[in-house]
């Protein structure tokens, strides 16, 4: 049995980095996706004790989730979690994991704790998922708008992938729908031009979005 041993420095205090841990809409920025998965949303957890749910898409598009527990909230200083998986590649076995917030050097060291682990391949794949999510926590603390899936589908109405044959379809659509040519030209320049400039992150979570709205939904549960 092994446990998992981690230390970030964001250089945010620790009240501004906990307020991204408590504040579920910043929460849902950072937290709960694995590399190339994204995050569709959770259920449950309200309460310190009561079982909640993360559901996620893989990069492939398949559905899995985390499931676990809030055993212990301390303000400004962190939290104690039950963690455990129901599919995807991070095992089965079910862990308790701390975050504790230090302040360090004008700013705050972020202590992970997880385990116990079965085994190294399992401890390293959640290395790799928590280097992940404390990543985004540290930019999410520092006040940039890390890409988020659930907020794109609440918005959206429907997108189109990859995001170029999304411009392409509404071209197509305002053309037989009768638009003038100068007003087919106006809008292909504007949104070429634009499109072009979207981070790559942002590009691929709304290539999520899009595959998720052509499937006709997310999955349920």
């Amino acid at each position: 049995m092994s446990e998992l041993t981690m230390d970030v420095w964001v250089a945010q205090p620790p009240a501004q980095v906990f307020e991204a841990i408590k504040e579920p809409f910043l929460l849902r920025r950072w937290y709960g996706a694995p590399p190339g998965a994204v995050r569709l949303g959770e259920s449950g957890g309200e309460d310190a004790g009561e079982p909640f749910r993360v559901n996620l898409l893989d990069e492939h598009g398949v559905p899995f989730a985390q499931t676990g527990r809030l055993l212990e909230v301390y303000p400004d200083e962190g939290l104690l979690l039950e963690l455990a998986w129901d599919g995807g590649n991070l095992g089965r076995e079910t862990t308790r994991a701390s975050l504790k917030l230090r302040p360090h050097d004008n700013g705050t060291r972020i202590e992970l704790r997880q385990g116990p682990f079965s085994s190294s391949e399992t401890q390293q794949a959640h290395r790799v998922y928590w280097e992940t999510c404390l990543g985004r926590l540290a930019r999410v603390a520092s006040g940039e708008a890390v890409p988020c899936f659930e907020e794109f589908w609440e918005e959206s109405s429907g997108f189109a992938e990859p995001i170029g044959l999304a411009a392409y379809t509404v071209l197509v659509g305002m053309r037989e729908a009768g638009a003038a040519p100068e007003t087919l030209a106006q809008l292909e320049e504007m949104l070429y031009t634009h499109l072009a400039r979207l981070p790559e992150e942002t590009a691929r979570v709304l290539g999520a979005v899009l595959r998720e709205r052509l499937k006709g939904g997310l999955p349920k549960g």
